[in-house]
């Protein structure tokens, strides 16, 4: 490790006891307004190391959706939200310079990937200066990265957690392709209570129909 990376680490968030408070910081996050402003915190605390978490959710088992917290210049931000850049995560773990996405991008910009679990991954844009620091600084970041990826998805799922039984097993019997009829016909209850209950779960998975609230509901274990 260079001198000038051992001076940053004696200084900043890179100690047994910083690692400690930022782990038990991110435990505590109850909110995805909590989350963001931790991320932002992170920012401040580690400048200029890390500049950006990425969070892929699956829309579908097969759509994933990226989402950034913190910010780069308008192209860095297009290359990270692109399907390029979802497919690398999605099947690495090794950190990569941006440049290899295209010339025009930053060298000292690493993307470190992270899988943290079933459907849960994302990814940290770290700025790196000495390429002899890239292994110690991503190893240190994947375990942070690691907290940062349980948290945003458990945030994630507490909204919703807010399904009712009912409209959850509404859901689960259109997962079986039933109808509105039919499932109100199995729950006895009326066709319009039916679309009530699947209309709510739209609403609240954020979804434009009944097949995304459903696919968003699988792929986080609510179903």
């Amino acid at each position: 490790m260079s001198s000038a990376i051992i001076a940053q680490a004696a200084a900043s968030i890179y100690t047994q006891t910083a690692f400690n408070e930022v782990v038990n910081k991110i435990d505590n996050v109850k909110s995805e307004t909590e989350f963001r402003h931790l991320v932002s915190e992170l920012q401040a605390m580690s400048t200029p190391s890390f500049l950006t978490f990425i969070a892929f959710a699956h829309i579908t088992p097969t759509s994933i959706k990226s989402k950034l917290f913190g910010s780069q210049s308008g192209a860095v931000n297009q290359l990270l939200l692109s399907e390029e850049v979802q497919q690398y995560c999605n099947r690495e773990s090794s950190p990569i310079s941006l440049s290899r996405f295209g010339s025009l991008y930053p060298q000292h910009l690493y993307l470190l990937p992270v899988h943290a679990g079933h459907n849960e991954h994302g990814a940290l844009v770290l700025h790196i200066e000495d390429t002899e620091a890239v292994e110690h600084l991503c190893w240190y970041w994947s375990s942070i990265a690691t907290y940062l990826v349980h948290a945003y998805f458990k945030v994630t799922k507490q909204r919703l957690v807010a399904i009712t039984k009912r409209e959850r097993d509404c859901l689960l019997w259109a997962c079986e392709g039933k109808t509105s009829w039919e499932i109100s016909q199995i729950l006895g209850v009326s066709e319009r209570t039916v679309n009530f209950h699947l209309a709510n779960c739209i609403e609240k998975t954020n979804s434009a129909n009944r097949l995304q609230a459903i696919a968003k509901c699988v792929v986080t274990n609510i179903l």
